[in-house]
């Protein structure tokens, strides 16, 4: 096959925003799930312009790490080569993984996979290519084919990358991937002028290994879990203030209530949750007393219409059981699936007063009921959320946004 009759894959600028939306979205997250801790060392090394990475090959998931590894500037722009002959025996299966990573098609034999990488070169990209041509079966790092010593005689300059952990995490003869530490390590770039193709090839294969050795040495402190993580943020002064900001902004426009973070971070800190309790209340009563203010004057019914997930039949029940129950009915509308805000932008004909007290009576025996909860949660079931943390806080967002689904087409 010549290099113009390429099979089907996106490597044009036009997709970089699909390319990158997509990774943020799919790729990254496996990434981020199956490779942890993930160690890079030597990202500050990448130049711009286009540049030949070359890594040690021993997992499929070589191409994400380094490709994660990299600087967003150079990732943007960096192309990894993939067999020809595997990814694209299906054209679509070629197509989705182009798409995805940015690939071309590599064939293993001949001078048509250079020829591309060297196009690409020269359009100002970058290219990835592992110089051992196929995975390493024991882990081993093999000859590096003598392909790359001719593209760096053409003046373009190498960065050799070690990667270390990617065989555990998705074995050469595994269907699915399995957790594990992963580490990659960014040489220098190199250029080179007078050596022979096979001598740059053994040179820079050398290079790899020992930046492989130090990937494998220097994976540095493990990365905090997710518990971790958002045990520490709970604990922290800023927990206090987003809780707050969230409580005060929904309470005015934000469509998401303050317990959809309230209730996570009480789990993952119990003895903080009157504090975080406290914050949200503070904060939902000063966003009701915004829309309460705003309610009173032209604004009101404007910013209420257009509010996010707010339907007319939730303004017409806030609006009737305001005028039969007055205030009061702020001591049930916590449960009521009606967001608060509703209303307190309709609540300003019964007075202030009345309106704050019966605001912070409902809003905190409901921020109190998920506060404590968590609490409980958290300290009862402590084991289990730092060990699966983050899966189980996914479930609880996927739970947690059906149900806000639910509510608002059962009030639409």
């Amino acid at each position: 096959m010549s290099a113009n009759r390429i099979p089907p894959c996106f490597i044009g600028r036009a997709s970089t925003f699909p390319r990158a939306f997509l990774q943020w979205v799919l790729l990254w997250p496996i990434v981020r799930w199956f490779c942890h801790p993930m160690t890079v060392v030597g990202r500050e090394r990448v130049p711009d312009g286009p540049v030949v990475f070359v890594a040690n090959h021993s997992s499929h998931a070589d191409t994400a790490l380094v490709l994660r590894a990299l600087p967003g500037r150079a990732r943007r722009r960096t192309h990894p080569a993939a067999a020809e002959d595997h990814f694209w025996r299906k054209p679509s299966v070629g197509a989705f993984v182009s798409l995805l990573t940015g690939a071309f098609p590599f064939p293993r034999k001949g001078s048509v996979g250079l020829e591309r990488a060297e196009h690409l070169l020269e359009s100002g990209r970058s290219v990835l290519l592992f110089p051992e041509g196929t995975r390493s079966v024991d882990g081993v790092v093999g000859d590096f084919h003598c392909g790359v010593g001719k593209l760096a005689r053409r003046g373009f300059p190498i960065i050799p990358i070690g990667i270390s952990g990617a065989r555990a995490v998705l074995p050469r003869d595994a269907r699915l991937p399995r957790q594990g530490p992963v580490a990659v390590v960014i040489g220098e770039p190199r250029r080179f002028t007078d050596e022979s193709p096979a001598g740059i090839a053994k040179e820079l294969r050398d290079e790899t290994v020992s930046l492989m050795e130090s990937a494998a040495q220097s994976g540095g402190p493990k990365a905090p879990s997710t518990y971790v993580r958002v045990r520490r943020f709970a604990l922290s002064r800023g927990a206090l203030v987003a809780v707050f900001l969230w409580a005060m902004t929904e309470a005015v426009v934000w469509p998401i209530v303050p317990d959809f973070v309230l209730l996570p971070l009480a789990i993952a800190a119990p003895a903080r949750a009157v504090k975080l309790v406290g914050a949200a209340l503070l904060g939902t009563v000063l966003g009701g007393l915004v829309a309460y203010a705003a309610g009173g004057t032209a604004l009101g019914g404007p910013l209420l219409a257009h509010a996010p997930l707010v339907t007319d039949r939730m303004i017409a029940f806030a609006g009737s059981s305001i005028a039969e129950s007055g205030p009061s009915v702020l001591l049930s509308q916590p449960w009521s699936g009606v967001p608060y805000k509703v209303f307190a932008y309709q609540a300003s004909p019964e007075g202030v007063g009345p309106f704050m007290i019966m605001s912070a009576l409902g809003r905190g025996v409901r921020f109190l009921v998920f506060g404590l909860s968590g609490a409980v949660i958290g300290t009862v079931a402590r084991p289990v959320w730092q060990r699966a943390f983050g899966p189980l806080l996914a479930l609880y967002a996927a739970a947690f946004a059906l149900g806000l689904w639910r509510v608002v087409l059962s009030w639409g």
